[in-house]
């Protein structure tokens, strides 16, 4: 089965319990008043409301109609827009937290201690509009999201993810997720292809322990010495021992983007941030459902 193929409902409960597991005592933290909703339940809300595609209005709608959609969520009552719309604008660092979770989970169970670290980015529209209806307003740029995943080919699954808008620079979106991969110890290399051919990023790498196996530029920017020149020989060892391991990360993103829908709604960054995220931790939850089939059936 492909990770897009398991059932919403499936992830959804499994992504739940998940949440509950990880957050223990902090679930209760800034619930409002009586009837506080639980943070692992705020999040299960979020993700299923990225997940199924729908807006804040028929988030509210549906919520409202359906007891069977508040059972399956963990609500005892319906949610309106507005609360919806804060928990998406505030859930951001808690899902990033949870993706890592989720990956400690599934090196645990597949038995990896240590792993490389593969970074690149790709952009979600920030618009539902298609190309042909763009052109047609004439609207000349198009808005996108850009984000920065870390993955590991040997788990399968997303360390940690970073978002911004598309006007920030590959290098500077690596740098901003650097410490998360150093700090973890999991992680041993750090691969990335020549948008992030920078000696600064590379000796950054280096001082953390994690070997830079990144691809450079050519032409007259080909090095003849120095960092970039070890990092460039790192980079021909990995793909002569393991051939063209990037090509998963394209893979990675085609499948979260078919979880997801591939564009975010919320025009905030915190908010679209919050929806990405989602994205990401929806895969390694699918992750965690497969290997729970596999084990059942042995």
């Amino acid at each position: 089965m492909k990770i897009y193929d398991i059932p919403l409902k499936r992830l959804i409960l499994r992504l739940k319990r998940t949440a509950r597991k990880m957050l223990g005592r902090k679930d209760r933290i800034g619930r409002r008043g009586r009837h506080g909703t639980p943070l692992h339940i705020r999040i299960t809300v979020t993700a299923y409301m990225v997940l199924a595609g729908l807006s804040l209005i028929r988030m509210e709608q549906s919520l409202r109609e359906s007891p069977e959609l508040r059972k399956l969520l963990g609500l005892k009552r319906p949610v309106s827009k507005t609360t919806l719309s804060r928990w998406r604008k505030n859930l951001g660092p808690l899902i990033r937290e949870l993706i890592e979770y989720t990956y400690r989970l599934i090196a645990r169970l597949k038995g990896v201690s240590k792993s490389i670290a593969i970074i690149d980015t790709t952009g979600f529209k920030r618009s539902r509009a298609s190309s042909h209806y763009e052109d047609r307003i004439g609207r000349k740029k198009k808005m996108y999201a850009k984000v920065i995943a870390a993955y590991s080919p040997d788990v399968d699954a997303v360390f940690t993810v970073g978002v911004d808008y598309d006007t920030m620079h590959d290098v500077r979106m690596a740098e901003g997720i650097l410490d998360r991969i150093a700090n973890s110890g999991l992680f041993d290399r750090l691969v990335g292809d020549k948008g992030f051919d920078s000696s600064e990023l590379m000796m950054r790498a280096a001082k953390r322990h994690l070997v830079p196996c990144i691809d450079v530029r050519g032409g007259k920017l080909r090095p003849r010495s120095g960092i970039r020149l070890l990092s460039k020989r790192n980079y021909d060892a990995l793909r002569a021992e393991r051939g063209n391991i990037r090509s998963l990360v394209e893979s990675l993103f085609c499948s979260v983007k078919a979880l997801g829908y591939g564009f975010v709604r919320s025009p905030l960054l915190e908010g679209f941030a919050s929806e990405i995220a989602v994205m990401f931790l929806a895969y390694n939850i699918a992750v965690l459902v497969r290997l729970e089939q596999r084990s059942s059936k042995v």
